[in-house]
């Protein structure tokens, strides 16, 4: 078993890291965009909706109030029915306004992160040996703390299992990367374990244990031929 980490990024790939600068950069801008314009779209919904709702309710006001006893409970249920219409068209109505804002927001949203996050990950991903097929699966505990409650991404190489951040989807910042675990074939033990209301696979080598969810250990079994015992 070993662990390593890419210390100093600029090391492995210049170029790439350079560009990981200047994509962090304008992804931060986009960030502050989409959320200004998601702010931007909601505004403008409550103030459509709100406004068109006050008129048609200062519309339904103008209806004469007949003597009637009769006419006169017939008008209170034909106006509520009239309001919850009101409502309704109002909602829809702003719905239609904002859209084309809304639309820009998502645009610039974590969606869109996801995938350039992907792409902004290449010098940590030769580094660490990355590569498919892999699986992301949450790590609930470690014996290395700063594991815990992360998003982790096994994968083989090199005869290898390691285990490292999420380098399939990415992360938003260096200072989430993690380090690399890589374990031979005849040092881990592998374990379905039942945990209060979920199954969870523990990795155990040596001293090193994790505690990753269930659909770890069916890649670890199909892609790595270990010789530990499994329990």
């Amino acid at each position: 078993m070993r662990y390593f980490k890419c210390a100093n990024p600029k090391a492995v790939n210049r170029e790439t890291v350079a560009q990981d600068v200047c994509f962090a950069e304008q992804e931060k801008k986009n960030d502050r965009q989409g959320k200004g314009l998601h702010y931007a779209a909601n505004a403008l919904f409550a103030l459509v909706s709100l406004a068109a709702f006050v008129g048609c309710g200062f519309l339904i006001a103008q209806i004469p109030v007949p003597k009637n006893p009769f006419l006169f409970i017939l008008l209170i249920a034909g106006k509520l029915l009239l309001g919850v219409g009101a409502l309704v068209v109002s909602v829809l109505f702003g719905h239609l306004v904002s859209s084309p804002i809304a639309e820009k927001a998502q645009k610039k949203s974590a969606a869109r992160k996801r995938q350039a996050f992907e792409e902004s990950l290449t010098s940590l991903r030769e580094f660490y040996g990355w590569k498919e097929p892999c699986v992301v699966t949450k790590c609930y505990e470690s014996s290395d703390k700063a594991f815990k409650n992360h998003d982790v991404c096994i994968y083989v190489t090199e005869n290898e299992l390691r285990i490292a951040a999420n380098l399939k989807y990415g992360f938003s910042n260096r200072e989430k990367d993690l380090g690399c675990y890589a374990f031979a074939p005849d040092e881990i033990s592998l374990t379905q374990i039942q945990e209060e209301s979920f199954l969870a696979a523990e990795l155990k080598a040596g001293d090193i244990v994790f505690r990753l969810g269930r659909r770890a250990k069916g890649y670890i079994e199909k892609n790595f031929s270990f010789k530990a015992s499994d329990a």
